[in-house]
């Protein structure tokens, strides 16, 4: 189980495309989105997606094949807007996604 960390701005232009504002829901998704690597071949799938309001940004919880599982891994994020497949582009990050100083005591 790896993070991704969905890139803003690309996410941002797929939404403003199709004429939307792009959602901030608090609620993970649970409906299935793959992910892909540069050469747009699968390499994996999303087990949940939300807007973090802490991190100010979209993240996933997502299993990659273990040779993109390194932290920084561009890949791309598939998911439906208005109806129509749509990729994003992503980052893997390392899990967890938000590890506040105060707490790792």
């Amino acid at each position: 189980m790896r993070g991704l960390v969905v890139d803003w701005p690309d996410y941002d232009r797929v939404y403003g495309e199709a004429g939307l504002i792009p959602p901030k829901d608090h609620t993970p998704v649970t409906e299935d989105m793959m992910v892909y690597d540069d050469e747009r071949r699968r390499v994996g799938y999303v087990t949940s997606f939300l807007y973090s309001p802490m991190l100010q940004r979209h993240v996933a919880l997502a299993r990659v094949r273990p040779d993109l599982a390194t932290p920084g891994t561009a890949v791309r994020l598939e998911f439906t807007v208005d109806h129509h497949y749509e990729q994003v582009a992503a980052r893997v990050a390392p899990l967890p996604l938000y590890n506040p100083e105060r707490r790792t005591v």
